[in-house]
């Protein structure tokens, strides 16, 4: 098999799992905390990441230190916000609420990186705005807002991340690069437990399952196979299969709680989805005429 085949095909497993995660952590949310769930969930996938980093001495560099503390800590505010706000609104609006960082990362790269939004960019902007809106009833009346709000924040948070890691991993080990990202939301949920010490809910079967699955499947394994699929698979190809990730959560959230999203979110969905296809379809076919 070609080896881009071969990685565009485990890049939609690693999006899948992304999506999967989504129902999972709904239910765990219900026995812990937001922040037991993160502290546990990152700092394991940061150990699991150790064995997979080449040089010994990582720990000592100080170039790595200050950007992977920067953008570590803009991973936490996004996770936060997010785990957060799902505890309010259903896994299937958390997904493609979160999905909107895509739309976001072209305004955010232009303010950032000074790099010029095209019309692709703004008819994404444009769609995602209105899914958003319809999702949220129209009227922001909605029993589930307080978690959008809090899930569109996590959206702009992850956007901001992007572009930072975009601006600087070139000239960074990244492995060693992740491995700070991932132990700083760690470390810093875990401060924020002493707020709610309570983490009884640990030995609920369930819970285990969900730290397991999020920080060995979807945390260490994903972060390694998406890294090594983008030496093969080109960045505005893989930004379509990003898209899976919302559609996923939706499936998923479906058939594990038995979610039936109403006509709001469905439309929504639908639009917010279509503002991301257009956005990386735009990308796609620009990067094509470029070679």
């Amino acid at each position: 098999m070609d080896r881009r085949i071969f990685y565009l095909l485990l890049l939609i497993f690693v999006v899948f799992i992304w999506g999967l995660t989504f129902p999972f952590m709904k239910i765990t949310l219900y026995y812990i905390s937001p922040v037991v769930l993160l502290a546990f969930r990152f700092i394991i996938s940061s150990i699991l990441l150790i064995p997979l980093i080449k040089k010994r001495n990582f720990l000592l560099e100080k170039k790595h230190l200050k950007y992977g503390l920067s953008a570590g800590f803009m991973l936490f505010l996004a996770y936060y916000f997010q785990t957060v706000g799902l505890k309010y609104t259903t896994p299937s609006q958390s997904g493609l609420i979160t999905g909107l960082y895509v739309v976001m990362l072209p305004l955010i790269s232009y303010f950032y990186l000074h790099i010029k939004a095209n019309r692709g960019d703004l008819i994404a902007v444009m769609l995602g705005t209105a899914g958003l809106i319809i999702m949220s009833k129209i009227d922001f009346s909605g029993s589930y807002l307080f978690g959008d709000v809090l899930t569109l924040i996590c959206a702009f948070f992850y956007a901001m991340q992007t572009a930072y890691v975009f601006k600087y991993s070139r000239d960074l080990d990244s492995g060693v690069f992740t491995f700070y990202q991932l132990i700083v939301v760690g470390v810093l949920s875990a401060i924020l437990i002493s707020y709610n010490p309570d983490i009884s809910g640990l030995v609920v079967p369930i819970v285990i399952f969900t730290l397991i699955f999020t920080a060995a499947l979807a945390g260490t394994f994903a972060i390694y196979i998406n890294t090594r699929a983008l030496m093969y698979v080109e960045p505005t190809a893989a930004g379509i299969i990003y898209v899976g990730e919302p559609m996923f959560a939706v499936l998923s959230s479906i058939i594990i709680l038995g979610e039936i999203p109403n006509i709001y979110t469905i439309i929504g969905g639908i639009i917010i989805i279509s503002g991301m296809l257009v956005e990386s379809i735009d990308k796609y076919l620009a990067a094509k005429t470029t070679f």
